[in-house]
């Protein structure tokens, strides 16, 4: 089974995801993610979107929601 991780984003950026093919979810707590998506895909879109000048990030375990 694959690795699943959720993928975090600036609100801002979600044209930026969607165009790379990314499903975008907007919550207000949670803010823009891509959710439940192979690592390996994860790394892939987080270094296409750091080339856009997008900060981009990889979150391991999802489940324990936003940083305080």
């Amino acid at each position: 089974m694959a690795d699943l991780v959720d993928l975090a984003i600036p609100a801002n950026a979600q044209a930026a995801g969607e165009a790379l093919g990314l499903k975008v979810q907007r919550d207000v707590t949670t803010g823009s993610r891509v959710r439940q998506m192979p690592r390996e895909e994860a790394e892939i879109a987080v270094e296409r979107l750091r080339d856009w000048g997008i900060a981009a990030r990889i979150l391991d375990d999802p489940s324990r929601g936003p940083r305080s």
